[in-house]
């Protein structure tokens, strides 16, 4: 069983091999159910480059990330779509 540090640290790791992008922020952490299986459910942020000229500050793009509570294993990696409340 993993702990939330190190699905943390097995998330950041994943997302830097696969997406290679940093640096990368914790923006949520909670322990979910995915297609059977106990996971911990991670939201990364990570900044978009500047796409236009006038565009000043750079854009934050989420994603999700299920690691198996009990493993450690990466199972998923999802797009996060933030909605406005």
């Amino acid at each position: 069983m993993i702990d939330a540090k190190q699905a943390v640290q097995i998330a950041k790791q994943k997302a830097a091999e696969v997406l290679n992008e940093l640096p990368l922020r914790l923006e949520e952490l909670e322990r979910d159910s995915y297609k059977g299986r106990d996971v911990w459910s991670l939201t990364l942020s990570f900044a978009r480059e500047v796409q236009h000229p006038m565009q000043l500050f750079p854009e934050s793009l989420y994603k999700r990330f299920l690691i198996d509570a009990e493993t450690g294993e990466l199972v998923a990696i999802k797009i996060r779509e933030v909605t406005s409340q």
